[in-house]
């Protein structure tokens, strides 16, 4: 019998402190992978670097994709605050 993964409140944790972004794993547009670049584009920028020239240098050419970059917060520190259940 197949039986189903069940979450509780540590394995919640656990996942939400290994994945501390949400952001979409694809551009809503054209469909590019763009997920993987956050972290990178992130250290960029905190390391002095001008938005347009991280975006660039990561070859994020389109303006949808560099739309989904700019326009993320990250939410999910402020959001665990709250109780899940």
């Amino acid at each position: 019998m197949l039986r189903l993964f069940k979450f509780n409140h540590k394995t919640y944790k656990a996942i939400f402190h290994y994945f501390y972004m949400i952001i979409p794993i694809r551009c809503f547009s054209c469909g590019k992978p763009i997920a993987q670049l956050y972290n990178q584009y992130k250290k960029m920028v905190e390391g002095g670097k001008s938005h347009k020239d991280a975006l660039d240098e990561l070859g994020l050419e389109r303006y949808c994709c560099r739309a989904q970059i700019l326009g993320n917060t990250d939410t999910l520190e402020l959001v665990n605050k709250f109780k899940k259940f």
